[in-house]
C-alpha cells in the first residue's frame, strides 16, 4: 500500500480507538462517586480500558515509524531535487564562461548566447566585449549552447508527494490492535 494510504487508515483506527479510551474513561469517572450504580463493573471496564489503551499505543507506535518512513522518503526526495537543481545551476555557470571565452577570443556567438551571458552578468559581458575588440583577424563562429534546452512540459511532483506515493509493507491498523488486545488478555 501507499505510505498516504496506510497513515490515512491508521489514523482512523486511531480516532476509533481514542473515542473508546474517552468513552470508557468518562463511564469510569461519571460512575465512580455513585455507589448505587447498578450493573457497573468497575474492574471489567477497567481491564477493557488496559486492553484499549495497548491497542492505542501499538497502532501509534506503527503510525509513528510510517511517518518516519515517510519523512525519511521525502528528505531524501528533497535532496534529490535540490542536487539537480544545483547540478542545472553549474552546468548553466560552465556554458556562461564558455560564452565569454568564445567572446572574448573574439569568436562570434548566437545573439540568444550572448543575450544569456548579459543576463548574467554586464560586467563580464562588457569585459568579454573589450577583449574580443582587442582581438585582431577573424574569429571562430560557434553555435548556441542554449539551443538545448527543453521547455518544462509539466509540473512535476513535490517531495512530499512522491513520499505519499511511495508503497510500504505494514500489518493492518486491525491487526496490530488485535496483537496489542492479545497481549494484554494474556499477562
Amino acid at each position: 500500500m501507499k505510505i498516504e494510504e496506510v497513515r490515512k487508515a491508521y489514523s482512523a483506527q486511531l480516532d476509533v480507538l481514542r473515542n473508546q479510551k474517552q468513552a470508557l474513561t468518562k463511564l469510569l469517572k461519571d460512575n465512580e462517586n455513585d455507589p448505587g450504580a447498578q450493573n457497573f463493573d468497575r474492574v471489567e471496564i477497567s481491564r477493557e480500558l488496559a486492553v484499549v489503551d495497548a491497542q492505542y499505543e501499538a497502532t501509534m507506535g506503527v503510525m509513528e515509524d510510517i511517518m518516519a518512513r515517510k519523512t525519511a522518503i521525502h528528505n531524501a526526495e528533497v535532496a534529490r531535487q535540490q542536487s539537480e537543481v544545483l547540478s542545472e545551476a553549474a552546468d548553466d555557470l560552465a556554458k556562461i564562461m564558455e560564452i565569454y571565452r568564445r567572446i572574448a577570443s573574439g569568436g562570434e556567438v548566437p545573439q540568444k548566447d550572448e543575450q544569456k551571458l548579459m543576463e548574467y552578468s554586464k560586467e563580464l559581458y562588457m569585459a568579454a566585449k573589450t577583449a574580443a575588440m582587442m582581438k585582431q583577424g577573424e574569429g571562430e563562429k560557434y553555435d548556441s549552447l542554449f539551443e538545448d534546452e527543453e521547455p518544462a512540459d509539466g509540473r512535476t511532483k513535490s517531495a512530499n508527494e512522491i513520499a505519499g506515493e511511495a508503497e510500504i509493507a505494514v500489518p493492518a491498523p486491525e491487526q496490530v490492535a488485535s496483537a496489542a488486545a492479545a497481549e494484554v488478555q494474556v499477562e
